[in-house]
């Protein structure tokens, strides 16, 4: 890195990743950056680590305007893999190794990535370099050298569903998260140097860079648990055991569980606990967490991961606000003709500044459709991110959000369009059409329902052909087939009726059992019923 370039130490004149983590391997060499129950690494450590792998990347190729692939799982490598390609100047493009490989493949082929991290060499990725590759020991150990990219470079891309049955990539330019990351250390006080951060989302989720730049770039940790899923009570005991004092939690857990989760947080040393994803359940919960603060945040993909953020209070209602704007970031309620609606009045979420994606890679008429002109800008020519939430603004500023106005649902975290499942679930055998539906009434709590009309195919067959096409998070978890899927006045697929349908009550003998469940509706006055 040009070192000519000061940092304040405000990080004011910071424009990107890497040079905020530079500045603080400069400023804490011996601090603690990384931990696991097994073993840490000081700022000095890991930044001599990822400045080799970012040297060997710019030997290959890398550098600003090109992205690196990472199919690596949480952890330490994946967390090398991100600091890395940025401080190679090039952006990252986190993927799950356990996505079907022909998902991943085309991902990468669309955003034309030819640099991929990993941990082992697989036939469907093209060049690979491996993470322990023991001839990374001779490469430089500091950022000097590097390229240093533009504020609107890009920093990362993640994949979010797409209706058409394949997914789109968004890109996130360095501009949009520095701005996070200063707004969630000068504003909000969301990390403090000797803040320690468990990273509890997957590496494809966007919540990841805010949870791990945020903590290395202001001078705090990253505790990184075993890998697998973190239930409530496994969090508890990850946050315990790593000494976390900040982290991140679905809305989805906080509402059933906070009532006893947050009283355990707390005692486990948690300060601040972040919810997001989805509508948050904001009763008894300030209460509930005593000296230790929740927030709610909101953000789509197409921003840097929090656009807004509300403190919960002891007269948070039930539908938890999701709070004001960062610094830097507009936001705008407008009805359907782009027009502001009063306070108190519902209409579309729309986003502007600094905190946008540059938009969907390799698709500009997917991207000009979503990221429009902002007719209040104060700079002409500026964009603004059409959310498609419906939200309304309190007198006292707080949005609150009201629900989507399409298709779209969030599962374990990750943004879904109802159309690329329904589309797999059409190239089934035996399906004739499908509708899925998130239902929180299955045996077993929340989970993805897939209903179909056709020829009945037995369960194992038709998760086996999805798992081809889709991320484990989107293949259903119980089948329905029925003769015919209801509809409704204007002809299209009646979602009202099929969320009302009683799923519980139904013999389920789904994928578990290897057997599918069969249900015919009957029409009543009222509209489809079981039988």
């Amino acid at each position: 890195m040009d070192d000519s370039r000061q940092i304040g130490a405000d990080g004011s004149a910071a424009l990107t990743v890497g040079e905020l983590f530079d500045q603080q391997v400069r400023l804490r060499p011996d601090a603690t950056a990384v931990r696991t129950a097994a073993r840490s690494w000081t700022y000095a450590e890991f930044g001599r680590e990822t400045a080799r792998l970012a040297h060997r990347l710019s030997k290959l190729g890398a550098g600003p305007g090109k992205i690196v692939g990472m199919p690596i799982p949480r952890g330490p490598a994946a967390l090398v893999g991100l600091v890395a390609a940025m401080r190679s100047g090039a952006a990252c493009l986190p993927l799950d190794p356990d996505d079907p490989p022909a998902r991943n493949a085309e991902v990468l082929r669309d955003v034309g990535c030819e640099q991929i991290l990993a941990l082992s060499r697989d036939t469907w990725l093209p060049g690979v370099q491996l993470l322990d590759d023991p001839s990374l020991r001779d490469e430089p150990t500091t950022s000097e050298g590097l390229p240093v990219p533009a504020p609107q470079d890009l920093a990362y891309a993640i994949t979010t569903s797409g209706s058409t049955g394949r997914p789109k990539v968004v890109g996130v330019p360095h501009a949009g998260i520095v701005n996070l990351i200063l707004a969630s250390r000068d504003d909000l006080d969301l990390i403090r140097p000797d803040d320690v951060v468990l990273w509890t989302s997957p590496a494809t989720v966007d919540i990841t860079m805010q949870d791990c730049l945020m903590a290395l770039c202001c001078g705090g940790a990253v505790a990184i648990p075993e890998q697998g899923d973190l239930p409530a009570t496994r969090i508890v005991h990850e946050a315990r055991t790593l000494g976390a004092t900040v982290l991140d939690i679905p809305a989805a857990m906080v509402g059933p569980y906070g009532g006893s989760l947050l009283p355990r947080l707390a005692k486990a040393g948690v300060r601040l606990v972040a919810a997001g994803s989805s509508q948050l359940d904001g009763r008894g919960l300030a209460e509930a967490a005593g000296a230790m603060v929740v927030q709610n945040c909101y953000g789509p993909t197409e921003a840097s991961v929090a656009v807004t953020w509300y403190r919960c209070l002891p007269s948070t209602p039930q539908r938890a606000p999701i709070g004001k704007p960062i610094r830097n970031v507009r936001t705008h309620v407008l009805d359907d003709e782009l027009r502001q609606v009063p306070v108190g009045e519902v209409g579309q979420l729309y986003l502007g500044g600094p905190a946008l994606a540059r938009g969907y890679l390799g698709l500009p008429a997917r991207t000009a459709a979503a990221f429009l002109p902002d007719p209040y800008a104060p700079t002409p020519g500026e964009r603004m991110y059409a959310t498609g939430d419906r939200v309304l603004r309190q007198p006292d500023g707080d949005l609150v959000f009201l629900g989507r106005i399409d298709d779209q649902v969030k599962i374990n975290g990750f943004r879904v369009e109802t159309g690329e499942v329904e589309h797999a679930l059409r190239q089934c055998p035996g399906v004739a059409d499908a509708a899925m539906l998130v239902r929180e009434d299955t045996p077993g709590g929340t989970a993805v329902v897939a209903f179909l009309a056709g020829t009945p195919s037995a369960d194992e067959v038709l998760v086996r052909r999805l798992r081809e096409r889709l991320p484990g998070h989107m293949v259903p978890r119980f089948y329905v087939w029925l003769d015919e899927l209801p509809l409704n006045r204007p002809g299209k697929v009646d979602r009202a009726a099929l969320a009302k349908f009683p799923v519980a009550d139904l013999v389920y003998r789904g994928r578990d059992r290897g057997e599918q469940a069969v249900a015919r509706p009957q029409e009543t006055d009222q509209g489809v019923t079981a039988p």
